[in-house]
Order: structure tokens, then sequence, then C-alpha cells
């Protein structure tokens, strides 16, 4: 669950702040509105796995939000509020809400309960436990990579950015994306974290004459494992 982007819209800013730090505690990357204004670009930006958002808000209630945010978002939506009551439930699940968690919650509950959201939502691939392609493997329960049957010496780090490029083969993933995904915290656009670790990765690999597959920068849009040119 490292690294994914929680969407939070709460207009009590204690309560706001209290939960982004726990999340980001937890190596979740979580963006706060205090109400649904600026939320759509957000959305269609594709940065967003989950959406957690309270109710009662200024303005539009989360009901009206809900609402708008479906038509643009198919994943977990969550509502936390102080509401309690049998028809504010139905309403929400009737909107579209994958849970409906009371105020006041324990932080492991609320971390629980998102935790069970994304994992019904996984694409096919997260739910992946290894790869094969050409003569590489990667196990992902052993953190551990292959040439036919000699290990690549690989740190966590480097391990986790070859685990992103194989289960997204010939796909160009940008910096923002490995960064996320496998350091779970925000990309301020400038670290070169992972530059360094593209780096490392790509030398080790070149190490193994057999190995048809090399880690290729994709100018302007970021780096793909695909076959030697």
């Amino acid at each position: 669950m490292h690294g994914k982007r929680i969407l939070l819209i709460e207009d009590d800013q204690r309560l706001a702040r209290s939960i982004v730090h726990f999340l980001e505690r937890q190596r979740f990357v979580v963006r706060h509105f205090s109400d649904g204004v600026g939320i759509s670009q957000t959305l269609r930006t594709g940065s967003v796995d989950l959406v957690l958002c309270d109710v009662m808000l200024p303005g539009r209630d989360g009901f009206d939000i809900a609402g708008q945010i479906r038509e643009e978002f198919n994943g977990p939506f969550l509502f936390l509020t102080a509401l309690s009551d049998v028809r504010s439930q139905l309403k929400a699940f009737e909107i579209g809400a994958d849970d409906f968690i009371v105020k006041p919650v324990h932080p492991e509950i609320l971390l629980a309960r998102i935790q069970a959201c994304l994992r019904r939502r996984l694409p096919s691939r997260e739910k992946m436990t290894s790869v094969h392609i050409e003569n590489l493997r990667l196990d992902r329960n052993e953190r551990c990579a292959w040439v036919d049957d000699n290990v690549i010496p690989l740190s966590a780090g480097e391990f986790d950015l070859l685990w992103l490029l194989g289960t997204h083969s010939q796909q160009a993933l940008s910096r923002e994306f490995l960064f996320i995904n496998s350091l779970g915290r925000r990309y301020d656009g400038l670290d070169r974290t992972i530059d360094g670790r593209i780096s490392r990765l790509r030398k080790k690999m070149e190490r193994f004459s057999s190995l048809p597959l090399t880690v290729r920068t994709v100018w302007g849009q970021g780096y793909m494992l695909a076959a030697k040119q």
C-alpha cells in the first residue's frame, strides 16, 4: 500500500492535520482539500487512489461532492462523518460509497478500513508475486532478482524499482510515479534519488551479458524496462 495517494476532503483543520500526519506516517501520500473546490482537476490527473470525504462541509455537502466525483473517478470512495443515522448511511451507499465511517474513529481502524477498500480494488499487476521476462525472474516475496539462476545483487530500493519496471514492461514510467511508489512519499519535482538508483540498477544489469533487457531512458516520459537496442 506504500505510496497510495489519498484525497482527503475535510473542513475541520485540526482533524485533517491529524489524519494527514497519521496516514503519511503509514507511507500514504495525502492531498487535503477543505471543500470540493478544485478536486475535479486533481482527479483528472489520475493521481488519486482513494477518496476520503466528510459529509457536513461548507457550501456543497459531501453527498453532492460524491455525486460529482463518481462521474469521473471509479476508485474507492469512503465517507468519514459525524452522521450516524441509517438514512445518511443508505444515501451514501446509493451514491456509490465503498464504506461509511462514523467519527470518532480510532486511527488504526481508519487505516484498516482504507487498506481493505484498496485491497478490493487492486489491479491484477499489484496482486502479482513473481515476474518472468526473457531470462529475468523477479520474486516479490523473496525480494530477489535472478538472471537465469544467478542472483542480481540489488539493494532494497533497486529491487523496488526493478519490480515496478518489470510489472509495467514496455511502458514508460515517470520519475514521479517511480518515486511515490518506491519511496512512499511526495515527489517535489527536484529530488534525483530515482535517477541515481536507476543508474546503479542499469550497471548491475549490464554485468549479465546474457540478459537481453535494460532500463531505457524515454526522454520526456521516464524509464522503461525494454530490450537492448
